[in-house]
């Protein structure tokens, strides 16, 4: 088998480019390589034996991360794609290997983030027969179908280009997701010549409709109260977004994954909480890169509010309410033409504006009361930098910082997406500072969520990944306790936990941890902690906290919600 030029080319190939013969796995890595790969995440085991070797090979070109647990790998895959917008990869052996990790793969599709799994599987001759081969599953395709829009079986090694194309398509182009590619170990093992291919010049978007472009400039101009919607779809778009909320003086409303796509201390830009109070007056609303649920379903809809939507996926801008115009194409060129077709424009709305920025006073007002959580966001505000970044789990005050810390820069603040999956955040923070070592990152975890990936501890302290762990040590799934006992008369069941102790814990791992009493405390240690080159753990003892949700799920401002 001739493989001396495994990995030793130019990386600047032509469209496609026959290899001397190629196995299976290192097929993988060289189109890998070619869409622009740096890291995977992974375990190894017998089934991708031949994959690692590939890696070994390639390793002063990918950096291969070794976690303890397959779904901290994914989720660090995930992070890794939050912090750059890049496909994240990550290696799983079959069976328990790729199970264990689609809890991981889950949460990418709800947060969109284009994840790569690539998987092994029993040898090729086996596949189906039921013999009881180790790490089998009766049909490991479409357990991974039921999860992901894109998943397929590499047979042979020549095919192994096309299906990863196919494979970077399907997770960039419209609306990012995970894919899953597996191998048998026998297939990735086998050589044979195979013509590489290197990755095409992304997809351009459609143009959008110029007659649609003039009725939403028209509508816009003709609102009284008009308001822009952004989710994650517009995270680069921020440019035109801020030109057109300035020309025409909407306000703008953003949606978790959107947090810093227009500054918040910029005056025309609220948080989601806000919203659901500004959503009481709007006539015309422009919606933009997001899913639009809590609006159409949750905050209700009169029949005489206008919709627009820009968005990139025809499936999405119908749901789960139609748009009275749709512009299919993505953020930044839909926003760049309005703006180039507005035309100059005296626009009047001190008043609306005023009732926003009372909405906003009255929102602060109601955050204010849910102490200690204010004082312990503000503190981490404090400490971080305006480019800092928080990767928030699904615990209080990780709800807190989602909702309300204040976010200047687009990809600052992170979360799990509808999924609310708890574990998340010690993991994909490690993700989001291996994508991104020059920025300070800080995981954000409840004790609750926090066990679930605790293990990962040993990754950061291995790969000396240094994050920032923060635990809000409550003694019990202090979210869900709190919404059992507000609906069912102070009543709860199997929410109270008996926890180590974290700070022996983290300086078991060899991380320096410590306790810290007050939000003044915090802050000090915080800082001194995300100026240091190791990971660190903070634990933050608290009692009962008062709960956010009762902001976050207010009665209908509009109409009937649709719920």
């Amino acid at each position: 088998m001739h493989t001396q030029a495994f990995c030793q080319h130019d990386t600047g190939l032509k469209r496609s480019k026959v290899m001397p013969k190629l196995n299976g796995a290192q097929a993988i890595v060289e189109g890998l390589l070619a869409h622009g790969v740096d890291t995977v995440f992974g375990i190894p085991g017998i089934q991708l034996d031949p994959l690692f070797d590939a890696l070994h090979g390639c390793r002063d070109r990918i950096r291969t991360v070794h976690t303890r647990h397959e779904q901290g790998a994914a989720f660090m895959a995930m992070g890794y794609a939050q912090a750059t917008g890049r496909p994240g990869v990550f290696i799983a052996v079959p069976g328990p290997g790729m199970l264990n990790a689609m809890a991981a793969v889950s949460t990418a599709v709800a947060a969109g983030q284009p994840v790569l799994c690539i998987t092994g599987q029993i040898p090729s001759y086996q596949i189906g027969e039921g013999l009881g081969i180790a790490h089998e599953l009766r049909d490991q395709l479409a357990v991974s179908r039921g999860v992901v829009s894109w998943s397929e079986r590499a047979d042979h090694p020549h095919q192994v280009p096309e299906l990863l194309e196919e494979a970077f398509r399907a997770m960039t182009q419209g609306r990012p997701g995970p894919a899953v590619l597996e191998m048998a170990p026998d297939r990735l093992a086998l050589a044979e010549e195979v013509t590489l291919r290197e990755a095409p010049s992304g997809e351009s978007t459609a143009e959008p409709d110029p007659v649609l472009i003039e009725r939403a400039v028209k509508s816009l101009c003709a609102a009284q109260h008009p308001v822009i919607v952004v989710g994650g779809g517009a995270l680069t778009a921020g440019g035109p977004l801020k030109q057109l909320a300035e020309k025409l003086r909407i306000p703008v409303i953003s949606t978790i994954s959107a947090r810093g796509v227009l500054p918040d201390d910029h005056p025309l830009s609220f948080t989601f909480l806000t919203g659901q109070y500004i959503w009481e007056r709007v006539d015309v609303a422009l919606v933009v890169g997001t899913r639009f649920t809590a609006p159409a379903l949750a905050w209700g809809r009169q029949q005489d509010v206008e919709v627009i939507r820009i968005d990139i996926e025809e499936a999405a801008i119908r749901r789960p309410l139609p748009a009275d115009i749709e512009l299919m194409t993505s953020a930044d060129k839909g926003l760049q033409a309005i703006v180039d077709t507005v035309p100059a424009t005296d626009v009047d709305r001190a008043s609306y504006l005023d009732f926003c920025n009372q909405a906003a006073q009255a929102v602060a007002g109601k955050l204010s009361t849910l102490e200690p959580l204010p004082a312990l966001a503000g503190a981490l505000r404090a400490a971080l930098p305006e480019d800092g970044i928080v990767v928030a789990d699904v615990t209080q005050l990780g709800s807190y910082v989602r909702y309300a810390l204040p976010a200047y820069q687009p990809r600052t603040i992170m979360g799990p997406g509808f999924q609310a999956t708890l574990g998340y955040a010690l993991p994909a923070a490690l993700g989001v500072k291996v994508a991104d070592p020059a920025r300070q990152v800080v995981a954000v975890c409840g004790d609750g969520g926090f066990m679930f990936t605790l293990q990962e501890l040993a990754t950061a302290v291995h790969h000396n990944i240094s994050i920032v762990i923060v635990i809000l040590d409550n003694a019990s799934y202090g979210n869900v306790k709190t919404i059992q006992a507000a609906s069912y008369g102070g009543r709860h069941i199997a929410v109270d936990l008996t926890n180590p102790d974290f700070v022996a814990l983290g300086e078991s791992f060899g991380i320096r941890s410590c306790s810290v009493e007050s939000a003044e405390v915090f802050e000090v240690e915080l800082t001194q902690a995300l100026a240091a080159n190791s990971p660190r753990l903070i634990v933050v003892p608290i009692g009962a906290v008062p709960s956010i949700w009762d902001l976050v799920r207010r009665p209908p401002s509009q109409g009937v919600a649709t719920h």
